[in-house]
C-alpha cells in the first residue's frame, strides 16, 4: 500500500488557513485505530445499528461511544494544526462499502470545522483519496491509517468517487470555533457528549 508522503508533502505549512484545509498525518496511533476497526465491523452484523442511505452504500453511525471519547483528543490536535479555539459538535462512523461514492457537498453549520481521519481499510487496492476543490481545482488527498483532513466543512466543496472493491471505514469529527457565529450549535444540541440513543444520522 502507497503512504500519503507525497501527498502531504506538496502541502506548505498553514495552509488550513490558507486554504481552507490541512493533512494532519498520524492524527491517532495505528494501534488504537486497529482496535477501533474492529470496533466498527463487530457491529456490521447488529441489526439496526447502523443506517444505510439510499445512493450511498455506506452505513452510518451518529455519535457512538468510541467516537465520541476519541472527540477531546482530536480537538487538541485540531486545534494545535488551525490556532482556532474550538468546541466540538458530534463525531460520525462510516463504513463505506463497494461503489459507495460521496457526492460533492458542503456541510451544515455544526460542521465548520472538522476532521475526517481513516480507520482502516479491507480489500482495496490502494488508497481511496477524499477530494477537495480548491481555488477551482480538484485535489485528491490520500489519507493511509491514523491520517486526517482538517476542513472547513461549510465552505468547502468535498467528495469521494466510488470505491472500486472493498470496504473503507472514516471517522468523523465535527466543531464549531468559540465565540464564532455557529456557537449556539456547540454539542450539537445534546447538551453532553456521549453515544445517541436510537442512532440518529447526518451526512457529515
Amino acid at each position: 500500500m502507497n503512504t500519503t508522503a507525497a501527498l502531504i508533502g506538496e502541502q506548505s505549512e498553514g495552509s488550513f488557513a490558507l486554504l481552507g484545509y490541512e493533512v494532519c498525518p498520524g492524527m491517532m496511533s495505528k494501534d488504537i485505530l486497529a482496535l477501533a476497526w474492529r470496533y466498527y465491523l463487530s457491529y456490521t452484523g447488529l441489526a439496526g445499528y447502523y443506517t444505510v442511505k439510499p445512493g450511498l452504500n455506506a452505513m452510518d453511525r451518529y455519535a457512538d461511544a468510541l467516537g465520541e471519547a476519541m472527540l477531546p483528543t482530536v480537538q487538541t490536535r485540531i486545534e494545535q494544526t488551525t490556532g482556532l479555539k474550538l468546541l466540538p459538535t458530534y463525531s460520525f462512523a462510516r463504513i463505506y462499502t463497494t461503489e459507495s461514492r460521496l457526492h460533492k457537498h458542503v456541510d451544515r453549520g455544526a460542521c465548520e470545522v472538522s476532521a475526517t481521519m481513516t480507520v482502516g481499510y479491507r480489500n482495496v487496492a490502494e488508497l481511496w483519496p477524499i477530494l477537495v476543490e480548491s481555488e477551482g481545482v480538484a485535489v485528491p488527498l490520500a489519507l493511509d491509517v491514523g491520517d486526517a483532513l482538517i476542513y472547513r466543512g461549510m465552505t468547502l466543496p468535498h467528495w469521494r468517487e466510488p470505491l472500486p472493491s472493498g470496504l473503507w471505514c472514516q471517522l468523523f469529527f465535527h466543531f464549531v470555533e468559540a465565540g464564532g457565529e455557529m456557537v449556539g450549535l456547540a454539542l450539537d444540541g445534546r447538551g453532553r457528549l456521549g453515544p445517541h440513543a436510537g442512532g440518529m444520522t447526518e451526512v457529515p
